[in-house]
């Protein structure tokens, strides 16, 4: 049983390398559940001395909590829909194993 709720589920594909001639081996697609939390900011950019601002860009960034010790890698890519038909899709930028004091893994956290 989990620790925290997983009343959500992510998409995880993975591609399946190369042969030997070069060519994409089909992908590896499963769902996991989880629980996600999400988020945007937004980050301005200035230029000069004048204080204006040049440019703005507005970062997503998600946090995915999985159930023990989940096989997600740097290579895979994630995608996450949430209630409003939003589509957050990334590879991995942070895998991060939460353990208990025996050492048994509890929660995987995944930044995209």
């Amino acid at each position: 049983m989990a620790i925290v709720p997983m009343r959500q589920t992510v998409n995880v594909a993975r591609t399946g390398g190369l042969d030997e001639w070069g060519n994409d081996l089909p992908a590896e697609a499963f769902d996991l559940k989880c629980r996600v939390d999400e988020g945007t900011f937004l980050v301005k950019s200035r230029a000069g001395t004048g204080g204006n601002v040049s440019n703005k860009e507005v970062v997503t960034e998600a946090r995915i909590l999985l159930d023990g010790l989940a096989d997600v890698r740097y290579g895979d890519t994630i995608t996450f829909t949430n209630e409003l038909g939003q589509e957050i899709k990334g590879n991995p930028e942070k895998i991060d194993i939460k353990r208990h004091i025996n050492g048994k893994p509890l929660l995987t956290e995944v930044y995209i």
